[in-house]
């Protein structure tokens, strides 16, 4: 297993650190929005009609789903930080294999790769 050097993981660094501020960011906006139930039902957030009310209902579930998923982002990010710290990054979880760099630039929070992530999506349908 080839380690990365400090000068390659550097860029990969602040970029999960930047992802990471933005999501924490977009979160706490979500919750608030959640929360409130500013869902565009009027004024008051209460509504009686129906429909307003199955809207509402609907942007919050989307709203809470987001929050869901950008939450599991934010675990993986953690996680890349972690893998930075512990001189592992860039190295699969699965088979200790090099992840390309390329991957790295679109997934930098990924913690396999390709072929061990296939494998892994494969195993789940």
């Amino acid at each position: 297993m080839a380690k990365m050097k400090k000068a390659e993981v550097k860029p990969f660094k602040e970029m999960l650190l930047a992802l990471r501020s933005r999501l924490r960011g977009d979160v706490s906006t979500l919750a608030d929005a959640a929360l409130s139930g500013k869902h565009g039902s009027g004024s008051s957030g209460v509504s009686n009609h129906m429909a307003d009310m199955g809207s509402d209902t609907f942007e919050q579930n989307n709203t809470l789903m987001l929050m869901k998923n950008e939450g599991e982002t934010l675990s993986q990010i953690e996680g890349a930080l972690e893998r930075i710290n512990d001189g592992v990054y860039g190295s699969c979880a699965e088979c200790s294999g090099k992840i390309p760099k390329m991957r790295l630039k679109v997934m930098p929070y990924t913690p396999f790769c390709v072929k061990c992530q296939s494998e892994k999506e494969a195993s789940l349908s």
